[in-house]
């Protein structure tokens, strides 16, 4: 009777541990397409494009991670990501992460009835990208690396991840959730952490889910360092607000909308300029720091098996050298699901910005679109 008992609390022992023991999981993302992509920069002497090439991450940035979590008990966890960006076509780091080897996601975080607190380098909620990406709501095409489409091209939110930085989310009242985060310090930037040197970064956000309804409102500031000197220094710092959502019918169909106004937000050209590139760099160079606005409507229905999207943006600035910048874009694409895993997608889109140099009296008007097609596969 002792052996038995004995066993038992053995066994007993053996299952809690197991129960609480920190479990990770490596996990990942590839998408790989090929991608046409056509541009007139509408300026005499500047060549028209025609560039056909394999393409990395047309949809989704190609990633693999580790993640995991550890049950403190009393409802609190410890977990923490650790995600790397890769080019899925080369297998080089994703350049774009600036050769970090965890430049999408680094955080720890710490949940429990309090709500989550996260700690490290992690998206922004203005973004479509991990746990708290909150214009997943409003993005109908997830078109994240396109040159002819996308949200990114109706809006002027530059930063999609900061460092050293800190997240927090409420627990969801009513359908209703909040989110707070701050950066002390972009890894980009001069100057000392938390200090009024480095460029850092403040937001506050809301969700609101109620049936077919999901609604978002995204404020965000970014602090520009002292340190900075130049055309890179600025006085004002940049702020956007972001309000939009969707809501599906019962049949399927998604209605999403969204609209954003932005006040001395720095804009790259080279990250923002799409199709319209070229023209804007040889007419005035880049956009600079910009104020204005943008929106979108785009809609998502369920077609033989897959789901057909489609979107119309806007977006309407000037910069301090008093040119002014309207573009407009249209965009298609097909999502079909082959297995829970792997997808097969097309998209295709158009896009110009006329651009109006008010003191030099010159104006053009860039312009192009892109046919995309590949395949995503989760593991």
């Amino acid at each position: 009777m002792k052996k038995t008992l004995l066993a038992l609390s053995v066994t007993g022992a053996l299952v809690s541990a197991a129960g609480a023991a920190p479990q990770v999981e490596v996990y990942g993302l590839l998408d790989t397409g090929v991608s046409y992509v056509h541009t007139d920069a509408d300026i005499a002497g500047v060549a028209d494009t025609d560039t056909f090439s394999m393409t990395n991450a047309q949809e989704f940035g190609s990633r693999w991670g580790l993640r995991g979590v550890e049950d403190l008990g009393n409802g609190y966890k410890v977990g923490f990501t650790l995600e790397s960006g890769i080019e899925s076509d080369t297998g080089a780091l994703d350049t774009k992460q600036g050769g970090k080897l965890f430049g999408r996601e680094a955080h720890l975080n710490i949940s429990g009835p309090f709500g989550k607190v996260w700690m490290g380098l992690m998206p922004v909620f203005g973004s479509v990208l991990g746990e708290n990406g909150l214009f997943r709501a409003i993005d109908p095409l997830f078109a994240n690396y396109t040159q002819g489409l996308g949200s990114g091209f109706a809006s002027a939110s530059m930063w999609t991840r900061v460092d050293n930085a800190f997240a927090y989310r409420t627990p969801t009242f009513g359908g209703l959730t909040g989110y707070a985060m701050y950066s002390l310090k972009m890894n980009t930037s001069a100057g000392e952490e938390g200090k009024a040197d480095a460029d850092r970064y403040a937001s506050l956000a809301a969700r609101y889910v109620n049936a077919g309804l999901e609604a978002v409102l995204v404020a965000d500031t970014t602090l520009y360092g002292n340190a900075r000197t130049g055309a890179n220094a600025h006085e004002d710092d940049g702020m956007t607000v972001t309000l939009g959502g969707n809501y599906t019918f019962d049949n399927g169909f998604k209605v999403i909308v969204f609209g954003q106004y932005f006040k001395d937000q720095e804009l790259n050209v080279y990250a923002r300029g799409g199709v319209a590139k070229s023209g804007i760099i040889n007419l005035v160079h880049g956009y600079g720091f910009v104020d204005g606005w943008g929106a979108s409507l785009g809609v998502n229905y369920p077609l033989a098996g897959g789901v057909i999207k489609g979107q119309l943006s806007y977006r309407d600035m000037d910069n301090d050298a008093d040119v002014d910048f309207t573009r407009l874009s249209v965009a298609v694409g097909y999502d079909y699901p082959v297995s829970k895993r792997t997808a097969l997608y097309v998209m295709a889109g158009y896009s110009q910005e006329k651009v109006e140099d008010n003191k030099a009296k010159t104006d053009a008007t860039p312009n192009g679109y892109e046919l995309t097609a590949g395949i995503v596969h989760r593991f």
